[in-house]
C-alpha cells in the first residue's frame, strides 16, 4: 500500500510538472499563459502562394466537453476542399469609439461583424473539437492589412445565426508585421 500512494504522488507530480512546462513555454512563444476552456492563438503561416503571409488563428479545446463549431463544406475543385468557417477580422476604430470589420484588401465596413455573410449554396457541417484538440478557424492575408495596425479575429460558431444571437470566440488583439517580415526558421507565431 506505500508503494501506491508514493506512485499516485509521483504521478501527481509528473503531472504538475508538465503543466507547468507547457505553460512556460506557451507563455514564452505567444506572451500569455493558457486558461481551461477554449483557447486561440494567432500563427503566421505559408499559403500555397507565399511563405510566412497569412495569419491564422488557431482554436484549443482546453476543457473536458467537446466544442461544437459550424461551417461550410467547400464543394471541392478549384474552390478547395474541407471546411470554410465564418470569421471577422476586426480592428478598434478610435474616434468613434467602434469595432469595424475588413471587407477585402483594406477595406474597413463601419460595423462589428461587417465581413462576408454571403451563405448561398453553402452545405452546413459541424466540427466537433474534442477536448486537446486544435482547429484552424479564420484567416488573414498580411497585405490586406495596414502593417502596425492591431487587429483581432472574431470566430462565429454558427454559420446562419446572426453575431449577437451565437457565441463568437476572439483572438487577442495582435500587430502585422511588414511584408518583408520573415519569421525566424521554425516560428509560428506573428
Amino acid at each position: 500500500m506505500k508503494w501506491l500512494k508514493r506512485a499516485l504522488i509521483f504521478s501527481f507530480a509528473i503531472c504538475v510538472l508538465a503543466s507547468v512546462t507547457v505553460e512556460i513555454l506557451h507563455h514564452h512563444k505567444f506572451g500569455h499563459f493558457v486558461g481551461y476552456g477554449l483557447h486561440t492563438d494567432v500563427l503566421l503561416a505559408n499559403t500555397d502562394v507565399g511563405t510566412y503571409d497569412t495569419y491564422v488563428a488557431r482554436l484549443w479545446n482546453l476543457s473536458l466537453r467537446t466544442f461544437v463549431i459550424e461551417g461550410c463544406r467547400l464543394p471541392g475543385g478549384y474552390a478547395g476542399n474541407g471546411i470554410l468557417y465564418r470569421w471577422d477580422i476586426q480592428k478598434w476604430e478610435v474616434p468613434n469609439k467602434r469595432w469595424v470589420s475588413l471587407r477585402g484588401a483594406d477595406t474597413w465596413v463601419p460595423v462589428a461583424f461587417g465581413g462576408y455573410g454571403n451563405e448561398e449554396g453553402c452545405r452546413h457541417e459541424l466540427t466537433y473539437v474534442r477536448p486537446l484538440q486544435t482547429r484552424r478557424v479564420g484567416w488573414v492575408y498580411k497585405e490586406w492589412v495596414t502593417t502596425g495596425e492591431p487587429i483581432r479575429m472574431a470566430i462565429h460558431t454558427l454559420v446562419a445565426v446572426p453575431p449577437d444571437e451565437q457565441q463568437i470566440v476572439y483572438t487577442d488583439l495582435f500587430v502585422v508585421k511588414p511584408p518583408s517580415y520573415r519569421a525566424p526558421e521554425g516560428a509560428t507565431e506573428p
